[in-house]
């Protein structure tokens, strides 16, 4: 009997030592899937690439003994990883940001019923005018410090009201209105601005600002050019540029509820 217990107490330490390591090779996987999926639509991405380049060379002079070339790589190491905190300082304050700022137990209890076809029906109207807009939607990622930096509103979200507030001319035109919770918390909101080549040389500050706040934060974006009349949606630091009206709402409901609808079935334009 005793000889039973002691086997199966080998089996379960044996058993939760690969177990253990399991866990801990997927938990790595998931934040390196993390940090790549943040850092795929920056330049950081170049970085990283180069990284991993550096990676195999140094591997390769280890295993065909190129001893002046381990040597320069081993030297230089140091300093690459202090040039990468002081280059890419802002890509690693907003993967940051973006993982305490999540909302990791979402919850629908609580929230007010989404008034889609009026955000809808001004985004389209002010389309057809050519009006320019800058519409920030709240996801997980918290927007107070954003919403701080413009004009507290508080307002029931209309398509009247937003039409006026983007009206040009109008004391709060210039910037974004911030969404939450199914409200106008702020309008005349300040953008942190984007460096992107998704971006073209036509694509202003509005642009710019839009496709900022998408890679800082999970805020699903809706853009429309006073140049063109486009509508554009910009969400998880990608650019959807040209979208349809018979597209909008369905895309809006995607990007709100990820179950309602496939990715795939939008185009991207760039």
């Amino acid at each position: 009997m005793m000889e039973l217990a002691n086997n199966f107490a080998h089996f379960m330490k044996t058993f939760w030592e690969y177990f253990r390591n399991v866990i801990d090779i997927i938990l790595v996987a998931f934040i390196f899937y993390l940090v790549y999926r943040f850092l795929a639509n920056t330049r950081a991405i170049q970085l990283l690439k180069g990284v991993m380049i550096i990676i195999v060379v140094a591997i390769l002079s280890k295993f065909l003994r190129l001893d002046t070339l381990d040597w320069l790589i081993t030297n230089i190491a140091s300093s690459v990883v202090i040039a990468v905190i002081v280059l890419f300082q802002p890509e690693l304050r907003r993967l940051i940001t973006q993982f305490g700022q999540r909302n990791w137990i979402a919850s629908d209890a609580g929230k007010e019923t989404f008034p889609l076809d009026e955000l809808v029906n001004a985004v389209v109207s002010m389309a057809d005018e050519n009006i320019g807009s800058l519409i920030v939607i709240e996801r997980n990622t918290g927007l107070k410090s954003y919403a701080e930096s413009g004009v507290t509103v508080d307002a029931a979200l209309s398509e009247e009201f937003i039409r006026t507030v983007f009206y040009p001319l109008t004391p709060l035109h210039d910037g974004a209105i911030v969404i939450q919770e199914g409200r106008i918390k702020a309008a005349a909101c300040y953008l942190p601005l984007s460096d992107s080549k998704q971006l073209k040389k036509q694509h202003g500050a509005r642009h710019r600002a839009a496709l900022g706040i998408a890679e800082e934060t999970d805020a699903l974006v809706l853009l429309t050019s006073e140049e063109t009349g486009s509508i554009a949606i910009m969400v998880n630091g990608r650019f959807y540029s040209k979208v349809k009206i018979s597209d909008l709402k369905n895309m809006i409901l995607f990007f709100m509820n990820p179950k309602t609808a496939y990715e795939e079935k939008f185009k991207i334009i760039k």
